[in-house]
């Protein structure tokens, strides 16, 4: 067995090709679902509150989707991994007169 090989159902809740390929480069097996949310929909002050925010929105998009199994006793353990990123410009303006 794989020293990355996962004891548990690793999933993605991603489209983004770039979080796919940085998975996949470590070596992980896992599969992928789209949250299909309403990014916009979702405002906050500051960046760092947004991000989790996002993530938080997008793993209970993707959560009543998961497939556990025929039973619970079937189900074995999940990890679901979401995330987002907010990019910051600063501008400093300064007039002359």
């Amino acid at each position: 067995m794989e020293a990355n090989a996962p004891q548990f159902k690793l999933i993605l809740g991603s489209s983004s090709t770039a979080r796919k390929k940085i998975l996949g480069d470590m070596g992980y097996e896992f599969t992928t679902m789209s949250a299909d949310i309403d990014e916009k929909a979702i405002r906050k002050e500051k960046p760092e509150d947004l991000v989790m925010a996002l993530a938080e929105a997008k793993a209970e998009a993707i959560i009543p989707r998961v497939s556990i199994g025929e039973s619970e006793g079937d189900a074995g353990p999940t990890l679901l991994i979401t995330c987002d990123q907010v990019y910051l410009i600063s501008i400093l303006l300064i007039i002359y007169g």
